[in-house]
């Protein structure tokens, strides 16, 4: 059995001092999760090279459930359309009738709608970006003079619109929404069958984060209307990928942005919470038991933040390049470093062998099933894979640059 020192006796005033100051300031992640006795250098002494070969983490005293601080400035989600402001408004018409918003994945979401009276009508017109063969190309029309009823648009009608998406067609879902990226579309539907065979709660937490975040920024569809109404903001241009759909009323379009926003944000606090809990018991005890679902929560929250920084390239230079350099510091070095540091015992994704390493979780079949899809996508995709955030975890497994 090995042997654990202990302090024997009182502390020097040198030391009561020094520890009396790391109490206020926090021992760092590595000391925290390895229970060592940290300092207030910045890196402290125990995350130096000399002391850290494997722990390739940044010296941070923030927690894991901290590290989406850099959200607090963003609101790309949040964007005002033009005149929106409650300034602009002059009224609402009294009657309400039933409505049913779609993004065009085959789900619909019911609402109450109502007229609306402004002072500017040049609020009502709605622009959004599709990616094309030939690259990026911008749409706009005008919609209908509508908004969601008084009792606007809930957290529970999006919450289980969202789940509709997850429970009855999550892989034509991400087929259609990320063409274009493969190994992430596979990567997605391979996590999406571990949880529907393990109905694991933190995993479909983090599949819900990914529809969420990814329906937040999308362009919002309307049904529901008379013949003539929903000739009202009818998209008519044969490139579009929606050419005869409607789009909802710029208003309703931000109403339900907003609410998918909040949901959004408060699933990936609810990840990040699930993901240091995952760690904390992984350090208390055994490493091996919470690997695969620590690589699939790191990967699903990984995947959102590599749709924000595509997302949050619509705003001004200055605010996307601190917005990024702010995520790449800690967020993804802690992200990917902390993974790396629990996997050095086991094989890299591309040695993974059921018949051989399966004993490792007792031959538990989605775990093991889903390990090898994971060295099939990587094998088939290759070099395709180097650019993300989501390849750089795999690769952090010792995974070559060119497999």
């Amino acid at each position: 059995m090995k042997r654990i020192s202990r302090r024997k006796g009182p502390l020097k005033p040198e030391q009561r001092q020094s520890a009396g100051e790391i109490r206020k300031l926090g021992a760092c992640l590595r000391c925290k999760l390895l229970k060592k006795v940290c300092d207030k250098d910045e890196p402290c002494t125990g995350c130096q090279p000399s002391h850290a070969r494997l722990w390739q983490v940044p010296c941070t005293r923030l927690d894991v459930t901290e590290i989406g601080y850099f959200l607090k400035d963003w609101n790309v989600d949040r964007h005002m359309p033009y005149g929106s402001s409650i300034v602009n408004i002059r009224g609402f018409g009294y009657q309400e009738r039933s409505l049913y918003v779609t993004h065009g994945y085959g789900y619909h979401m019911a609402i109450l709608g109502r007229e609306v009276f402004v002072h500017d009508e040049r609020v009502f017109g709605l622009d959004w970006v599709e990616t094309l063969i030939d690259g990026p190309r911008e749409f706009d029309v005008v919609t209908a003079k509508l908004s969601a009823g008084k009792d606007g648009v809930s957290r529970k009608m999006v919450s289980e619109y969202v789940d509709l998406h997850l429970n009855s067609g999550f892989d034509k879902f991400v087929a259609s929404y990320f063409e274009g990226t493969p190994f992430l579309t596979e990567l997605l539907m391979s996590i999406n069958r571990y949880y529907v065979a393990t109905k694991q709660a933190n995993i479909g937490k983090g599949l819900r984060l990914v529809i969420a975040y990814a329906l937040t920024l999308h362009i919002t569809l309307i049904s529901g209307l008379s013949g003539e109404e929903a000739e009202v903001g009818k998209i008519t241009d044969l490139t579009s990928r929606f050419c005869g759909d409607t789009c909802a009323p710029v208003m309703i379009n931000f109403q339900v942005k907003d609410a998918m926003a909040s949901l959004w944000r408060d699933l990936m606090k609810e990840c990040l919470k699930e993901l240091s809990a995952l760690y904390s018991s992984a350090y208390k005890g055994d490493k091996v038991k919470n690997y695969p679902s620590i690589f699939m929560q790191s990967a699903l929250i990984l995947s959102v933040w590599e749709m924000m920084q595509f997302d949050c390239h619509y705003r001004d230079p200055d605010e996307v390049n601190k917005f990024c350099n702010d995520m790449e510091h800690v967020p993804i070095g802690v992200t990917i470093g902390l993974f790396g540091v629990i996997s050095t015992k086991l094989p890299t994704f591309l040695e993974w062998d059921t018949e051989k390493h399966g004993q490792v979780w007792q031959g538990n079949a989605p775990v093991c099933d889903t390990l090898t899809e994971v060295r099939s996508h990587i094998k088939k995709h290759g070099t395709l894979i180097q650019a993300t955030w989501v390849s750089r975890l795999i690769r952090c497994r010792g995974i070559p640059s060119n497999p």
